[in-house]
């Protein structure tokens, strides 16, 4: 039987916690390993759970500096590939301490049914990079700080 949508919308609903605390461990347990994230301007696959937790922890520094608050997920489409496999489209919108959007960003993500839960084995990220410059010159944060 497939993955049905609600427990995809929970997954999404812990994932969205874990960044609103920008707990990366919390965050690196959604993930199967071996773990890829791609764009247009990275690949990389992650091994292990602690080098997971430092790439997504790496990234936090950015996110404060920009100023967010919230991670706030809405579900776009979902497309169940076996049993066991769903691509899941998601855009995600980083809010500020006044609840407003800093960033909307749309990602793809393929999920498998494990033992112990849904994992997030692949995410594509779609427009990201440019979202996320256009955030911080609109905020005035120079990204060329995080490398």
């Amino acid at each position: 039987m497939a993955i049905d949508e609600e427990r995809i919308a929970e997954f999404f609903d812990q994932y969205a916690a874990a960044l609103r605390e920008f707990d990366a461990d919390a965050t690196a347990r959604l993930w199967g390993l071996p773990g890829m994230i791609i764009t247009d301007e990275f690949a990389g696959a992650l091994e292990s759970r602690a080098d997971m937790s430092a790439g997504l922890a790496s990234s936090y520094a950015m996110y404060r500096m920009l100023g967010l608050e919230s991670a706030v997920h809405e579900i776009r489409a979902v497309s169940a590939l076996t049993d066991r496999l769903v691509t899941v489209r998601v855009r995600w919108s980083y809010l500020d301490a006044d609840d407003e959007v800093i960033v909307t960003t749309d990602y793809e993500y393929l999920l498998r049914d494990d033992a112990d839960g849904l994992h997030v084995y692949l995410a594509v990220g779609i427009d990201e990079a440019e979202a996320l410059q256009r955030a911080a010159r609109d905020r005035g944060v120079d990204l060329d700080l995080f490398g």
